[in-house]
């Protein structure tokens, strides 16, 4: 067994929370409430903001001249999530004003920049793929469902995650560079790139639940 597979079993239970949670049932429906819609899209901007900044990071942290066109690409994706914002604003008809990180947001950035300054390549790589493998299996279990009809208001979010085949899909090599990357370490900084990973897909959970519970800053700084 691989690095990763081993990996994506211990994450398992995780992925299987995320996909049992309110808001993706929600999402699921196509009747996710204003304000939880609002609070995530604002927060996700400020989370791609710096997952762009990561993978930038990311960049410097290799010579693979293949990992380095794909993390590229990755950024390029990046700016066309921008679309699926405009789906969720386009049902609210809100306006982004809240420049302010909330605390999981902070929380999980903060594990994400820490890993890439003080940890490996790897590391790095462990701290951003949670994010991409995660909305991959969102999108496909959503379509695997059904939950892309017409009538969904939804339908053009959940596309944007799903690929149509393995051949397309957008975490196959982050998988192949980590088990690469990982053969380079020794056990210990092997199962430290493990606890980078499955910490970054907790966050996955957390930031869907923040949403979720409209969670704020107790006091105003």
């Amino acid at each position: 067994m691989s690095f990763s597979q081993d990996l994506l079993t211990r994450a398992q239970p995780t992925m299987d929370a995320i996909m049992v949670h309110p808001f993706l049932k929600a999402i699921a429906e196509g009747n996710v409430p204003d304000d939880v819609l609002n609070y995530y899209v604002e927060q996700d901007e400020h989370y791609l903001k710096d997952y762009l900044t990561i993978t930038a990071l990311a960049v410097t942290q290799t010579d693979n001249h293949e990992d380095i066109a794909k993390l590229l690409d990755v950024a390029q994706f990046i700016g066309n999530e921008s679309k699926a914002h405009e789906v969720m604003l386009g049902i609210t008809g809100h306006q982004v004003e809240n420049w302010r990180r909330g605390p999981e947001t902070l929380l999980y950035v903060n594990h994400m920049y820490e890993s890439a300054y003080r940890g490996t390549y790897a590391d790095t790589l462990a701290a951003l793929l949670p994010c991409a493998w995660s909305y991959e299996v969102m999108g496909r279990e959503l379509v695997a469902a059904g939950a892309n009809n017409e009538q969904n208001p939804l339908k053009e979010w959940i596309e944007l995650y799903a690929p149509n085949d393995d051949s397309k899909s957008y975490t196959i090599w982050r998988f192949e560079a980590l088990d690469r990357e990982v053969a380079k370490l020794t056990p210990q900084q092997q199962e430290h790139v493990a606890q980078t990973f499955l910490l970054s897909l907790e966050m996955e959970w957390r930031f869907w639940e923040a949403a979720w519970v409209q969670e704020k800053w107790h006091f105003n700084i």
